[in-house]
């Protein structure tokens, strides 16, 4: 039965590393296609996004100018105030803040990036506890060979 678990392990961790590019791509285009199609469209997108923004210090899917190409930029209201960016990109968040892309004002970095950066610092996390459980197992898979044997041969004699 550890055998199994063991083998199962080992398929994940293959299958995992196998995606990766592709669920590399497929992240960018949505996130991508998701701040230039439904911020300030959709609220809850909306409220994600600057969220995402606030909390991972980034602006934009890809960097701060993907906001140019918005359907937010397009409105009226942006128009009108300047903005160039949403007030969530701004390094100290305050109404109309988005109107300076300076880099002391806003974030530079797209948030595809520092998600990604954050996932694989949490991925290298998880990798070394499944090594750490692989040995584990490793060592109860001798263990238990070694005790069948001892077992065996006192059984035998």
């Amino acid at each position: 039965m550890v055998m199994l678990v063991f083998v199962l392990e080992a398929g994940v961790g293959a299958l995992a590393r196998l995606y990766e590019e592709q669920v590399d791509s497929e992240f960018r285009m949505n996130l991508n296609r998701t701040f230039l199609e439904n911020y300030a469209m959709r609220r809850k997108e909306t409220s994600a996004i600057d969220q995402m923004q606030m909390e991972f210090k980034c602006c934009g899917a890809m960097r701060f100018e993907d906001w140019l190409y918005s359907e937010w930029h397009k409105g009226k209201d942006v128009l009108k105030n300047g903005s160039l960016v949403p007030d969530s990109c701004c390094k100290t968040p305050t109404l109309l803040c988005g109107r300076r892309d300076h880099p002391s004002n806003i974030h530079y970095t797209g948030c595809f990036y520092k998600f990604l950066e954050t996932t694989k610092d949490h991925l290298i996390i998880l990798g070394a506890v499944g090594l750490g459980l692989s040995v584990l197992e490793l060592f109860g898979i001798v263990l238990g060979s070694c005790l069948y044997i001892k077992l065996r041969h006192d059984f035998d004699d």
